[in-house]
C-alpha cells in the first residue's frame, strides 16, 4: 500500500504544473534570445516588475501619497535564467496565451469567484524569435483543481512571486508603507 501511495505521489510530482495540459512546444534547451517580463499588480499605476531583458525590478510601495514605486537594476545569473526557462516549459506557458485566465473565462457553470483585492498578472516572454503573453488574475487560484490551465498559470505565478520577493534587488528597496483592502 505504501508503494502505491509513493508511486502516486511521484507521478503527481512528475506531472508538473497541473493535469490535462498540453506539452510545451518550446525546445528543451533555452534559446539564446530567451527573456521574460513578469508583472503583477493590484493598482495598475504601481506595478511589480521582474524583467530580465530590461534588467529591471520594480516594487509597488503601496503609498498613495508618496513615491508609488521603487526600482533597482536586476542582475539575473545564467543559472537562474535557465531555471525560469525550465519552469516556463514545465508549465507550458507557450500554450496559455489564448485567453485571460480569470474566473469569467475559467468557470464551467457560470458561477464566478470574486477576490478582493484583485491581483492581476501579465507574463511576456520571448523564445526563438516568438513573443508570448499570458494574462490572468488571482481568481485563477479557485480553479486549479478542475482546470489544468489555471493550475499551470497559478504555479508559475507563485514561482515567480517567490523569485521576485527573494531577490537581493527586492530586498534592497524600501519597504511598502501600507496595504490594499
Amino acid at each position: 500500500m505504501k508503494r502505491i501511495a509513493m508511486l502516486a505521489l511521484l507521478l503527481g510530482l512528475l506531472a508538473g504544473c497541473g493535469a490535462e495540459q498540453e506539452a510545451s512546444a518550446l525546445p528543451e534547451e533555452m534559446p539564446a534570445d530567451f527573456e521574460i517580463r513578469y508583472e503583477d499588480w493590484i493598482d495598475a499605476d504601481a506595478i511589480n516588475i521582474y524583467d530580465t531583458g530590461e534588467k529591471l525590478l520594480q516594487k509597488d510601495l503601496v503609498s498613495p501619497d508618496g513615491q508609488r514605486t521603487a526600482q533597482a537594476e536586476l542582475i539575473v545569473s545564467d543559472e537562474t535564467k535557465q531555471e525560469i526557462y525550465a519552469k516556463v516549459r514545465a508549465c507550458a506557458l507557450d500554450r496559455l496565451g489564448d485567453e485571460k485566465l480569470t474566473s469569467e473565462n475559467l468557470t464551467t457553470d457560470g458561477t464566478q469567484v470574486g477576490v478582493a483585492p484583485l491581483r492581476e498578472y501579465e507574463i511576456t516572454f520571448t523564445a526563438n524569435g516568438t513573443t508570448y503573453t499570458v494574462t490572468g488574475d488571482s481568481t485563477a487560484q479557485s480553479y486549479i483543481r478542475q482546470d489544468g490551465r489555471a493550475a499551470q498559470f497559478w504555479e508559475f505565478t507563485q514561482y515567480m512571486n517567490e523569485l521576485y520577493h527573494n531577490s537581493p534587488e527586492y530586498q534592497s528597496l524600501p519597504e511598502a508603507q501600507g496595504g490594499y483592502m
